[in-house]
């Protein structure tokens, strides 16, 4: 728990303020030298807050919330809604932006596709993780791959299975039984920010790839922004928290260092990772319009930057390779 940090709203007792010690071990490297970061959660009464650990620097929310409300996040209106307090946060529901980007959707999964197939000789058995609705997993079978997907939300299992014919399974990634050695590739797209226990889901992952099997991890990268670097710094030095009034969905805030280290722990060897930034008119902008406007601007920044140098995106995409041992 945060030193002076986990008190419900309105409680009385010291304000914790940005670079303030709390208590805890890292998720990753296991210290217990932690450091609250600039921004919290105001969720279901009481703050959740972002932690930087001091020996790695992986940041993560803490405390996190429990897994009963993790679970809660991803009902049907997550997928169906878009507001400031639910849905993906996209410009538009989840379904209905899904439905209108077949295109989109084909275009990422033939990107998959020659990710794996240059370090694999041929397509084989392929699990997504955090499948969703099971857009990008049917057209991954279009492709010619043998297809199946692990999901935690029951609605959008229910819609890969009825609507599009997708075997999906419905549960926490740890849940599954299935054999060593029985998945050729592993897909997680924008699933490992969002997972309490991220090294024992790329352990389980592990066991399930045939030796040489490759995984493929896709996670947005805020805190790699230049922007958000310097809004962060700003709130730091007025000692104040920027405050987020939505669920925390995202539990781990992932940069290359932190996402490389963490692969590299589950025993894994990252042949690659790129960096990529979120053009403006996907961002979902919700502020006000001279705000909207110098993030928009600091956007095509961070896209030129990323493109020409890999550096300083809000998107990461890893490929891994399943050591032997």
């Amino acid at each position: 728990m945060p030193t002076r940090a986990a008190r419900r709203e309105g409680e009385a007792g010291p304000e914790p303020r940005p670079g303030d010690a709390c208590a805890g071990l890292c998720p990753l490297c296991a210290s217990s030298s932690l450091r609250l970061q600039a921004f919290r959660y105001a969720f279901r009464g009481r703050h959740l807050y972002g932690a930087t650990c001091s020996s790695c620097a992986l940041t993560f929310v803490h405390p996190q919330p429990a897994a009963a409300e993790i679970e809660s996040f991803y009902r049907q209106d997550y997928y169906t809604e878009c507001s400031a307090e639910c849905g993906a946060h996209g410009p538009r529901a989840y379904m209905d932006l899904a439905r209108d980007s077949t295109a989109e959707v084909a275009r990422r999964a033939r990107q998959v596709d020659r990710l794996l197939l240059r370090h694999q000789p041929a397509r084989g058995r392929f699990l997504e993780v955090g499948c969703g609705p099971g857009f990008l997993l049917r057209d991954m079978a279009r492709l010619g791959w043998d297809v199946s997907g692990l999901e935690i939300s029951e609605f959008a299992a229910r819609y890969a299975r009825e609507q599009l014919g997708l075997r999906v399974e419905v549960g926490p990634l740890e849940a599954p039984t299935l054999p060593q050695h029985s998945l050729d590739a592993v897909f997680m797209g924008d699933v490992l920010e969002h997972l309490p226990q991220p090294l024992s889901a790329l352990a389980a992952v592990h066991a399930w790839l045939s030796p040489g099997g490759i995984l493929c991890v896709a996670v947005p990268s805020t805190l790699n922004l230049l922007s958000a670097q310097l809004g962060l710094a700003l709130f730091r030095v007025r000692g104040r928290f920027k405050t987020l009034r939505i669920p925390p969905y995202h539990l781990f805030e992932y940069t290359p260092r932190t996402l490389a280290a963490l692969l590299s722990a589950c025993g894994f060897e990252v042949v690659a990772l790129r960096q990529s930034a979120v053009p403006p008119g996907r961002m979902g902008l919700r502020h006000s319009p001279v705000e909207n406007l110098a993030k928009a601007t600091l956007q095509v920044g961070a896209q030129i930057s990323a493109r020409l140098c890999n550096r300083w995106g809000d998107r990461l995409l890893a490929v891994a390779v399943r050591r032997a041992h």
